[in-house]
């Protein structure tokens, strides 16, 4: 691709040298001979101040918010919203060769997006799944996810691979971070799903508020929404949405009334330790849902699901009957091992409200004790940390609190900021630095009929520290301790 061609778009009678491009990039060290380079200020650098560097490695062009005082540079109001629809172009703008599905909210994102993703393959539709777990190209190929919306040019590269092998729909997980740095712009959605909201991230939008108007950006660039009841924000969403009047807009709740404008509802809701079972109830049809996931989040996720799959054409009995055939999503209150009475969950909950609706959760099924090991990220909203503490003491039994990829905060800082949350916890609570040991402390005090609870790491299979990433499977690690205890 020339520069003319790759700035066609952005600037249709440019006339720009017909020089080929060899990548699109916001990050100098990745600039190599032929490249683009495209400044954006970030939160710890700004790349108006690496034009130099990105020169010496061979960047034929830079694009700018501020005058870099070069020759060859272009200026633009938004360099973010450049960058990404400048990775479009470059890889052929794929995202309009896909029908797209986006999912965003605090909570239930990759859950979601895991039914309509195998919901579709089921229903004979080769469709990419982007998320927090991993990438995946139809049923079998999976590509690793370091991010839950991958960085613009890595997700075009993404799309553009999904088109090559005969995708013709995408879901993929909007996370507020990506929306507020525009990594999405450039792609239509045939549909956007809202979960729910509740505090999080407030490290990076400061406040609640902000927060919200992030993920609300997604609903500007959709085609037609599904937006969740059973929460404030989701209802506040409904109705600024509503008012708007800009695209067919459906509505979703657990327990719902259909008849008092919920278009598709939940009812005669059962809840078990490996399923959860309700009648959904849509534009007058009636259709039992058997999914092997537990929780009345579940049921809230099976709704996203159905919700998405019907705004996009899909009849809502085979819609219904597809998700519903999902065995269960990778980090998500999945069994690691479960011998001598005693049964070992992980969970990715790393929110309040999330490690509150999982604990209670468990505690319909759980004959004996609830053991929660779990731990308050480093370097993230500190904020949360007292909280998250609070709902664990609130909800378990027996409490350990450890690391949680620590990253360069000291740990010893983390468990302050989260030690008033397990205020009255007494000889409930203890710390364990090291994450192994708390697990090993964990199976060794459980008994017949306990649930020790791994929370926090789900599908992870690492432990960031502050000079190195490690090798750290939850799962592997419970089977391991499980053959010990026997010996």
């Amino acid at each position: 691709m020339t520069l003319r061609e790759l700035f066609s778009e952005i600037m249709p009678e440019n006339h720009l040298p017909q020089m080929q491009v060899t990548s699109v990039t916001c990050d100098s060290r990745q600039v190599k001979k032929g490249s683009v380079f495209v400044c954006i200020r970030g939160s710890m650098s700004d790349g108006h101040n690496h034009v130099a560097q990105a020169l010496e490695r061979g960047a034929q062009l830079i694009v700018a918010q501020n005058d870099c005082k070069i020759p060859n540079q272009i200026l633009v109001e938004d360099t973010r919203q450049t960058y990404s629809q400048l990775c479009a172009n470059y890889f052929g703008c794929p995202a309009k060769r896909l029908r797209m599905i986006a999912v965003t909210g605090t909570n239930g994102k990759t859950t979601t997006t895991w039914l309509i993703h195998h919901a579709l393959c089921k229903m004979g539709v080769k469709a990419g799944l982007i998320g927090t777990v991993c990438n995946k190209i139809g049923e079998t190929e999976a590509i690793p996810a370091r991010y839950t919306t991958p960085d613009a040019w890595e997700l075009q590269s993404v799309l553009a691979k999904m088109v090559q092998k005969g995708c013709t729909h995408v879901v993929l997980e909007a996370s507020s971070h990506a929306l507020e740095q525009k990594r999405l712009y450039g792609c239509r959605f045939a549909c956007a799903v809202f979960t729910n909201l509740t505090p999080e991230h407030l490290d990076y939008h400061l406040n609640v508020e902000s927060y919200y108007q992030a993920k609300k950006t997604l609903f500007s660039q959709c085609d037609s929404a599904a937006v969740n009841l059973g929460n404030d924000y989701g209802r506040r969403l409904f109705t600024e949405l509503n008012q708007a009047d800009k695209f067919p807009l459906l509505s979703f709740q657990a327990q719902g009334e259909a008849e008092s404008g919920t278009t598709l509802c939940a009812k005669n809701i059962s809840l078990f330790s490996d399923r959860c079972e309700c009648d959904l109830i849509y534009q007058g049809q009636q259709q039992r849902a058997v999914l092997g996931l537990p929780g009345e989040f579940s049921v809230e996720n099976l709704l996203g699901a159905v919700s998405a799959l019907v705004q996009c054409g899909f009849p809502f009995e085979q819609s219904v009957r597809a998700v519903c055939s999902c065995q269960g999503v990778p980090g998500r209150t999945q069994v690691c091992v479960s011998a001598d009475g005693i049964t070992v969950l992980r969970d990715y909950a790393h929110t309040p409200d999330s490690l509150e609706k999982v604990l209670k959760t468990i505690r319909g099924f759980c004959g004996g004790r609830i053991i929660t090991v779990f731990g308050c990220p480093g370097r993230r909203d500190r904020l949360k940390r007292p909280l998250m503490a609070k709902a664990v003491c609130e909800n378990a039994d027996l409490i350990v609190m450890t690391a949680d990829n620590p990253r360069e905060e000291p740990l010893e800082q983390i468990f302050a900021d989260a030690m008033p949350g397990l205020k009255g916890a007494g000889k409930r609570a203890r710390v364990i630095a090291d994450r192994e040991q708390a697990i090993r402390w964990a199976l060794q005090n459980a008994a017949e009929g306990d649930i020790v609870l791994l929370a926090g790491k789900g599908h992870e299979d690492y432990q960031v520290l502050a000079d190195r990433t490690i090798y750290f499977d939850e799962k592997e690690m419970a089977q391991r301790l499980f053959a010990e205890r026997k010996r």
